[in-house]
């Protein structure tokens, strides 16, 4: 579920179960708002419909930094890398192979405007090196096999530049939710950027498939280490190997009446 942030408020947010069921909740360890049930009758058929309304704004984009040297240094403080060690180590989908490394040495990114700085040119970078193709992974791709094949989509993109991060010490986080496109007519899919923490001015969102765009357009649902951590739906169930899920997404702008 959507939750309040410094850069989005939720109004309302609501989920439907069919078969219906008693709905839980919880926050998990990520701080996540998760809803949870189960269904125990045989159905051949769940639906799972999630509704909000949420008002976003900007927020910050990555800036150089007026001390670039002070702002890489606190990279090194052990408070830093304490309290955000979890974003800094490697997680199921994110680690660092030869094939990261030889990408990532190709970047060339600039460090003299500090982490800020530094990031702002991560973003780009990444776009640059990876083509935009859907079909080219799946949701369980290691970042290993998308430096490899240079291709991929929106977690993908999100990956790499997370697994760059961790590398240079920057502590990085996934981010799934939703884009809010204007001109999209047909149904889409959850949208994944990343977040990096940034020393003295907290955590900065990135978006490499859409590098500089303005975070007025997204919604944010979870954060996590990668998307292990946050898909939008996961369980399990009891029965034949026949399953087939489908995913809609719809985001719209309302009026101020609405």
């Amino acid at each position: 579920m959507p939750r309040s942030t410094d850069r989005q408020r939720v109004e309302r947010a609501t989920v439907r179960v069919s078969p219906s069921a008693d709905l839980r909740e919880h926050r998990d360890v990520h701080g996540n708002e998760v809803r949870w049930f189960q269904v125990v009758e045989p159905h051949e058929r769940l639906v799972v419909e999630a509704e909000a309304v949420v008002v976003v704004g900007a927020g910050e984009p990555p800036r150089p930094a007026a001390d670039p040297s002070a702002q890489w240094a606190a990279l090194a403080d052990p408070t830093y890398a304490d309290a955000l060690a979890e974003h800094l180590a490697p997680s199921p989908l994110v680690r660092w192979p030869e094939e990261l490394a030889e990408l990532a040495e190709s970047l060339e990114l600039p460090r003299a405007g500090g982490v800020g700085g530094w990031l702002f040119a991560l973003e780009w970078a990444v776009n640059d090196a990876l083509v935009y193709e859907q079909g080219a992974t799946g949701v369980d791709t290691p970042v290993a096999e998308v430096a490899r094949a240079r291709r991929g989509v929106c977690q993908d993109f999100a990956h790499l530049a997370i697994a760059i991060c961790r590398h240079e010490g920057v502590a990085a986080r996934y981010v799934s939710g939703w884009l809010f496109q204007p001109d999209r007519r047909e149904p889409g899919e959850s949208h994944a950027w990343m977040e990096a923490r940034v020393p003295g001015e907290g955590w900065v969102e990135l978006d490499a498939t859409h590098p500089g765009a303005a975070r007025d357009h997204y919604i944010r649902i979870a954060t996590g280490r990668d998307y292990a951590d946050v898909a939008p739906l996961r369980g399990s169930y009891v029965g034949g190997a026949t399953e087939l899920m489908t995913v809609s997404v719809e985001v719209e702008e309302l009026g101020a009446s609405d």
